[in-house]
């Protein structure tokens, strides 16, 4: 039964991870067919038509933009007190805990297995404009983007952050260390942008689009350092979709037969 119970369990991730490789081609996709815009265009484009409109009224679709991230407020990333667009920070416990467990003549015995929490998660993105030369600048609102950060950090110390409650441990656990990343998206860095251009607040800028299924992107990474990391994970996720499948059903017959 209970290799039964496995294998419908691998079949199901097995399933997930084969079509959910379908949002990578997508992003893949998206980023081949957009060409790339100059802001100054983006920008006359919008003047000349809010002459007629009015603001709060404009939207011109998907468009793709390359420059540098600039803002005059710009974040101060958690770990590495580092000015940025965006950061990203955590901090995970590793420790030991003694657990026990009943082995296969039915004898309880005490085991030691390690364990990692995450004990602290920040993320925050502030909106910043992108100068591409042309100039002119668009503001870019990164809220609810797939983001693209640069680590910068990866670090494993045995102290632990400050005003962390020790009391929220367990009691009969032993504290290894303490593993300190963050990722950042740092001032003037050079940026790839994929969204919609509108004027929702009444000022131009690229935001989340409103369809469903549109790519909204902000990378340090380039256009095709994007293209081929979606392809490599949905190529991947193929293969692991159908090995998980194929050892799902192997261990269903074993465990009928058995």
């Amino acid at each position: 039964m209970v290799l039964i119970i496995i294998g419908i369990i691998l079949i199901g991730i097995g399933v997930f991870l084969y079509f959910n490789r379908q949002n990578a081609l997508n992003k893949s996709m998206d980023v081949r067919y957009y060409e790339t815009s100059k802001v100054k265009d983006l920008i006359d484009t919008y003047k000349s038509i809010t002459k007629e409109l009015g603001t709060g009224m404009y939207s011109a679709g998907i468009v793709e933009i390359k420059g540098i991230g600039t803002t005059n407020n710009p974040l101060v990333s958690e770990h590495t007190q580092t000015e940025c667009l965006y950061f990203s920070s955590t901090v995970e416990r590793k420790y030991e805990v003694q657990e026990q467990y009943s082995d296969s003549d039915g004898n309880y015995r005490t085991r030691t297995v390690t364990r990692t929490d995450t004990i602290s998660s920040n993320q925050k993105s502030t909106p910043f404009y992108i100068n591409d030369g042309s100039g002119e600048k668009i503001l870019v609102s990164p809220e609810g983007a797939d983001i693209d950060a640069e680590e910068v950090l990866n670090n494993f110390q045995a102290d632990a952050p400050l005003n962390f409650i020790a009391s929220s441990m367990l009691s009969n656990s032993r504290t290894l260390g303490y593993t300190y990343r963050e990722s950042i998206i740092p001032l003037n860095a050079n940026l790839y942008v994929l969204g919609e251009i509108a004027d929702r607040a009444g000022k131009v800028g690229i935001v989340k689009p409103k369809e469903a299924g549109k790519q909204f992107i902000v990378s340090i990474k380039s256009e095709e350092q994007i293209v081929e990391a979606a392809e490599s994970s949905a190529k991947w996720q193929l293969i692991g979709g159908i090995a998980l499948g194929i050892i799902g059903i192997i261990l269903i017959i074993a465990g009928i037969a058995g």
